[in-house]
């Protein structure tokens, strides 16, 4: 080994020397027998091309992906729908985030897409999470798309997008039968830092650079990023009109060339300049200079490849044998050198490491031990007590029920309403560790349902959704009831009408299982709704210390998110959506059965 990892650094150390200046002797000689002039205005001109065709190619790959948008039948019918079908709106929202996803997920860089139908339809959807989105400022920047003449059926670039550092890539929706008979607008809102990231990459020697200007004059890229937004100086903005696919000159740049060529597709102009002293410069010192520094290099590198390999060989081998023997288990401490360098520093830090890892193998060892016990019963116990803090008003006032039938009359009512408590109560406090699944949970709401529809004197059916196939998918026991019975209490405050719904959906992605309680009730305001959220991020620390939500009807949701917390992990739990007067959606993430299995306590 000794022999051979010397051998290697010898030989690679020298190759790659020797490789470098041949490469860059030879090159640098053959390059200085061409006419300097004419070989960096091609290359002016060649750089500027492969930009433009970079950037045109960069931004048509959008107007591709809008394809699928456009044949899509869910588009076709949104924008067809009559004006103010509300249901029609609403439905045709959901789908499209189905059209909008793949083009997303596909095309990270665009951070928002919509489609705004002159029938009042709109749909939006987010690449990112926009925490403060302007809904006013975005209808006002589309109307006047809706009556720039200049955005067509084809696919127009603004350079200044509705999202600070975006383009807007916009075109009209035009009818099936008529080309000029716009039924729409469709836009994606592109984020520019992806086209400077393009062009950074782009290189013009040690003094050339580029910018490019859009046809008002106002630059979009600049080396200097304090220029990047600002207009380009008026006689300058005139002499790279007027001399456009040619080398000129510009006042106030003396010593330098530029060349300019404006593209078709996006309209915008890429000026680039280089040194006229580094384009005549000569190469011969150059040339000389490589030749007596490489050869001088080539041998000193070889002389010090030759040391450097054996200098650490030796050290690497004694660690490696130590590190060996560690793996296997056995403690060994690595001999010094006697070099006192680094190599012998390494080497005292490496017998360091072990000694402390061994004492600390063994402290946490013991410690385990004596801790997992009482952490488990000390879990076991919060999630207990967590379990025993559902609001018990519910059970009070079904009680009273059963006493007003009991002394108004007798009739079978008093039955149904006993037998769905006892049932209620019963699942309630089961502490065995069966697996409780999706299905046991909606049977616990039914039986609620039943005791509910006597409560508000009128039936009431709820909305489920769920795909059979997820029946038998785990979850943690009393999650779903108490968001229903939440949605009695506050949701519908002045009592249940005919209109009121609650839905009761679930879907999966590649790893986890959501589960939704939806309602479109009275819902919450802004403020509310922040206090929730803010409740349900710190409901962990706040749990065992505060029991008393700072608004009515938090308990209940800070209880169920907790114990999924406390079965699943930090990152589960729940999340709310709601709007004033809409209603408010409760969304339950846990992780799929088929990577976990929940064991009920």
């Amino acid at each position: 080994m000794n022999n051979r990892l010397a051998r290697k650094v010898y030989i690679y150390f020298v190759i790659i020397i020797a490789l470098t200046l041949v490469t860059v002797g030879v090159t640098g000689y053959w390059r200085s027998s061409n006419e300097l002039e004419n070989q960096y205005e091609g290359l002016l001109t060649q750089i500027v091309d492969n930009v433009l065709h970079e950037t045109d190619l960069y931004l048509k790959n959008y107007e591709r992906a809008t394809v699928s948008i456009l044949t899509s039948p869910v588009v076709k019918e949104a924008l067809d729908l009559p004006r103010n079908t509300t249901t029609g709106f609403y439905t045709s929202e959901i789908a499209m985030k189905g059209v909008f996803q793949p083009v997303l997920i596909n095309n990270p860089e665009i951070s928002m897409t919509y489609i705004i139908g002159y029938n009042g339809f709109q749909a939006t959807d987010f690449n990112i999470h926009i925490v403060s989105f302007n809904y006013k400022a975005f209808q006002e920047y589309v109307e006047q798309m809706k009556e720039d003449d200049e955005i067509n059926g084809k696919l127009t670039i603004q350079d200044s997008g509705f999202l600070d550092g975006h383009l807007t890539l916009v075109r009209k929706l035009a009818d099936r039968t008529s080309s000029k008979s716009f039924k729409g607008i469709m836009g994606f809102e592109l984020k520019i830092g992806e086209l400077n990231t393009l062009w950074k990459g782009i290189k013009l020697g040690q003094s050339g650079y580029f910018f490019i200007v859009n046809d008002r004059g106002k630059i979009l890229y600049h080396p200097d990023s304090s220029r990047i937004g600002k207009q380009l100086d008026g006689m300058h903005f005139n002499s790279v009109e007027a001399n456009k696919d040619q080398i000129f000159e510009l006042p106030g740049e003396p010593g330098r060339v530029f060349f300019s060529r404006k593209s078709d597709y996006s309209g915008w102009t890429l000026v680039a300049s280089m040194s006229v002293a580094e384009q005549r410069k000569p190469i011969s010192d150059l040339r000389q200079t490589t030749l007596i520094v490489g050869i001088v290099t080539l041998i000193l590198a070889s002389f010090l490849a030759y040391r450097f390999g054996q200098s650490i060989v030796r050290p690497v081998r004694l660690l490696e044998n130590g590190m060996r023997q560690t793996a296997k288990g056995q403690w060994t401490k690595v001999p010094l050198t006697g070099s006192r360098d680094e190599m012998d520093q390494l080497i005292t830090s490496y017998n360091t490491m072990v000694s402390r890892l061994e004492e600390l193998v063994e402290r946490v060892y013991e410690t385990e031990l004596r801790n997992q016990e009482n952490l488990m019963k000390r879990q076991l116990a919060e999630f207990q007590s967590l379990q025993l803090q559902i609001n018990p008003h519910f059970l009070y006032n079904t009680l009273e029920i059963i006493i007003c039938y009991a002394v108004i009359q007798k009739s079978s009512e008093i039955k149904d309403i006993v037998r769905s408590l006892s049932y209620m109560l019963r699942y309630s406090i089961r502490t065995d560790l069966e697996e409780i699944t999706v299905v046991n949970e909606l049977k616990h709401i039914l039986y609620f349902m039943s005791i509910m529809k006597y409560r508000n004197q009128r039936e009431f059916e709820i909305d489920v959704r769920i795909p059979a196939d997820y029946f038998l998918d785990s979850m943690v026991r009393l999650t779903l009831q108490p968001l229903v019975e939440n949605v009695f209490k506050h949701a519908f405050p002045d009592g249940i009408e005919d209109t009121h719904t609650i839905i009761i959906d679930a879907w999966k992605d590649e790893a986890d299982f959501y589960v939704t309680v939806e309602d479109n009730g009275c819902g919450m305001d802004a403020e509310s709704l922040l206090q929730l959220s803010t409740r349900l991020m710190n409901s962990r620390e706040e749990s065992l210390l505060d029991t008393q939500p700072t608004f009515e009807g938090s308990i209940g949701l800070l209880n169920v998110h907790n114990r999924i917390q406390m079965v699943f992990g930090q990152q589960y739990g729940l999340s709310v959506q709601s709007e004033r007067g809409v209603g408010t959606k409760v969304t339950i993430r846990m992780p799929s059965s088929s990577a976990n299995k929940v064991i009920s306590v």
